[in-house]
């Protein structure tokens, strides 16, 4: 994995920086002083058996449990003091579904659109470009129950994309 610096003059930001982040559940350390940076516009994998803290770290990544020891920042921002400005540049897929299952995929997906401050035409528009490029046009009035597994992920990469985050966190999409 590259590393990037993100201090200094001339430097370029880092799109993720881990920085000695540790985690415990109670007595069990899930992670153990994690460094890693991750540079603009690449492409890097995480892997680790069951059990490794993988879900652990994205679950700190993206807020969802407050960094108690290290840092990790999004793009120079750091997530605990910062989370807004931080988490408005990552576009998320958890590893559990997270789709209401009593509405549609528009509605779904127009309900993250104004989350992010998107109104509905540009939002109509992005939803209609984003069920193409995920191979699902026409497909807007369905209740995401009426899917298959695989296709509520697609959906969910969609919503993930929609306010065209600079960064894209995927847990075993």
């Amino acid at each position: 994995m590259q590393h990037v610096r993100t201090s200094g003059p001339g430097d370029q930001v880092a799109a993720l920086d881990v920085a000695a982040v540790s985690h415990s559940y109670g007595s069990k350390r899930a992670l153990n002083d994690v460094s890693f940076s991750i540079a603009p516009a690449t492409f890097t994998v995480l892997l680790g058996l069951n059990g490794a803290g993988k879900t652990t770290l994205f679950s700190l990544i993206s807020h969802l449990y407050d960094t108690r020891r290290g840092s990790i920042r999004i793009f120079g921002h750091d997530v605990s003091r910062a989370s807004g400005e931080a988490l408005r540049r990552v576009g998320i897929v958890f590893q559990a579904r997270t789709l209401d299952l009593d509405l549609s995929v528009h509605q779904n997906l127009s309900y993250h659109a104004a989350l992010h401050g998107i109104g509905g035409h540009e939002a109509r528009q992005r939803i209609a470009a984003l069920l193409d490029i995920v191979d699902m046009p026409g497909r807007q009035h369905d209740k995401a129950r009426s899917l298959s597994g695989g296709q509520m992920r697609r959906i969910e990469i969609a919503r993930a994309l929609l306010h065209r985050p600079s960064l894209l966190l995927l847990d075993e999409a």
